[in-house]
């Protein structure tokens, strides 16, 4: 309290004279606001706060592992020393530090920043025909959010524009939603989801087998995010599933999905499954070959395994919707018994011989053709 504005006088018969002085008392830095702990989903928006007082005021200042933190179009530190980061990244998973600073010294506080794996919607368009009847373009859309219950997200989803026709029978394609609820599934440990894997640019050629003998194919393509951070998807469906009616009860059992990394760029997916139809149950299997940028590396584990539950389906014949719901989270796995020969003796069909007139794409034990963006075989 003694800084301020002082003023001497001296005054004599002669006169008087008087000379003002400002009394400043410097002091080191201290500060008083701290940023906490942060963890956001990647896209959103992370404001870390950091406020420091001192005499001269300091200059804060950003670094992250010992590096100054640059500004750019995603990074802006504001005039008041906080750390502004919109559409965050993945890869901004960080310790930061806060370092205020002026002539009498410096403090520094570090803090942790999370972004975790997956954007919080989904939005796309699905094509093609089931059962020998062409639907048109059906809208996809789907949110994410986290299970407040257990470690897992929610992925909720509308299909719209489903004709009566089909409607019924899409209750049972939860494969349908799989770039989606892989891509943002809860990461168990280690494990990678699809948008940590791949950034959400990936090409998934996908064969569903029924007991019942129906065959369908689907080809998902995922373009990434756009600028409000939802998945870009867009899927092909061909061939036919089990023909149900509108009454009929129809309940989707908990499974898990196998992963394995089977090349740079390349995953293999199987799993078999169970949906019970007034009761009865109906067994199905199905097999994914997933191809990414290799650049963006390999999953942690050779195999991850994703669970999926508490899956409800339901067909709207008014308004032509299919609504999905399914809890997904993925952790590190085992290598399935029946898949470890292909380990030791699996041919590269599409090296060692041209079977296919187009694109070919090689899985454990087998490969398959497919055709560039745009055909279809």
């Amino acid at each position: 309290e003694d800084a301020g504005d002082y003023k001497c006088v001296a005054a004599n018969d002669a006169g008087v004279v008087e000379r003002s002085l400002t009394l400043t008392l410097q002091s080191p830095p201290v500060i008083t606001i701290e940023p906490v702990e942060t963890v956001i989903e990647a896209g959103a928006t992370a404001m870390l706060n950091c406020q420091a007082n001192g005499e001269p005021p300091p200059i804060v200042k950003w670094s992250r592992q010992g590096h100054p933190v640059v500004s750019n179009e995603r990074v802006t530190i504001l005039s008041n020393g906080s750390l502004h980061i919109v559409a965050a990244q993945k890869e901004d998973t960080s310790e930061y530090e806060c370092v205020a600073r002026n002539l009498m010294g410096s403090v520094l506080v570090r803090v942790p920043l999370t972004v975790q794996g997956g954007p919080s919607r989904a939005k796309g368009s699905i094509i093609g025909n089931i059962n020998d009847i062409e639907f048109g373009i059906a809208f996809l859309n789907a949110t994410v959010t986290d299970s407040p219950n257990s470690e897992t997200r929610v992925i909720q989803a509308k299909i719209t524009n489903v004709p009566r026709s089909i409607g019924p029978a899409m209750r049972k394609l939860v494969s349908i939603l799989s770039p989606v609820y892989w891509t943002t599934a809860k990461e168990i440990g280690e494990a990678m989801n699809g948008f940590t894997l791949t950034d959400a640019v990936f090409k998934r050629e996908t064969q569903v087998e029924f007991a019942t003998g129906e065959i369908l194919r689907m080809t998902h393509v995922a373009r990434g995010l756009d600028s409000d951070g939802a998945l870009l998807l867009d899927v092909v469906v061909s061939g036919h599933v089990l023909q149900l009616q509108s009454v009929t009860d129809v309940n989707m059992k908990d499974y898990t999905e196998d992963y394995i990394q089977t090349g740079p760029g390349q995953l293999y997916a199987h799993s078999t499954r169970l949906f019970a139809v007034d009761g009865i149950s109906v067994p199905y299997t199905w097999n994914h070959t997933i191809t990414y940028d290799y650049t963006k590396g390999k999953m942690p584990f050779l195999v991850e395994t994703l669970q999926a539950s508490s899956i409800t389906t339901e067909y709207n014949p008014l308004e032509q919707t299919a609504a999905f719901q399914i809890h997904a989270s993925i952790a590190k796995g085992t290598v399935p018994i029946f898949l470890m020969r292909f380990f030791r003796t699996d041919i590269d069909e599409c090296e060692t011989r041209d079977m296919c007139q187009h694109e070919c794409r090689n899985s454990l034990g087998s490969y398959q053709c497919t055709c560039p963006a745009g055909y279809r075989l």
